[in-house]
């Protein structure tokens, strides 16, 4: 018997005015990555842009959420075509077809399908392997816990050698 771990593959509708259905595809592992290191790229260039005041208060928020949106969305054709099929998507089109509604659907179900799920079973796994190979944290071993050798020091000088 083959146990086959199926893709989590979704449909959704989007456009304006002519709704069409469209295959939303989990990613690959490297594709995940890649989109990680992306983001992680934006966030520390935008960190490192504010390290000058040294604190990140809310009158930040709104630049913050401005330089992740233009990084997505200078790569959010890639994306769309990581995660559709090109048989059913004119990705010249696809930014004039959806809206802002659709795309955020569309990204949380990419974070959820490829990030918040795979973590969640990550996570569940954890005590077991913790025990599988018994990384438990061990404490000390105190002189109470050793056993008596019943052995006394002499205080005699050491016998000299005959000779």
């Amino acid at each position: 018997m083959t146990d086959r771990l199926n893709p989590q593959i979704r449909e959704i509708d989007t456009g304006i005015r002519n709704l069409r259905k469209i295959k939303i595809y989990p990613m690959s592992m490297a594709d995940q990555s890649n989109l990680i290191e992306i983001l992680k790229d934006a966030i520390e260039s935008y960190l490192n842009l504010t390290a000058d005041s040294g604190k990140f208060d809310e009158g930040d928020l709104l630049p913050f959420i401005s330089s992740i949106a233009k990084i997505v969305a200078e790569n959010s054709k890639q994306f769309i075509k990581i995660i559709t099929d090109p048989d059913e998507v004119d990705y010249d089109i696809f930014f004039n077809e959806v809206t802002n509604t659709q795309m955020s659907e569309i990204i949380k179900i990419i974070v959820n399908d490829n990030f918040e799920k795979p973590s969640k079973n990550v996570m569940s796994l954890l005590p077991t392997i913790m025990n599988l190979f018994q990384w438990r944290r061990q404490s000390a071993m105190s002189l109470n816990d050793m056993d008596s050798l019943d052995s006394t020091i002499s205080t005699k000088e050491p016998l000299e050698k005959e000779g």
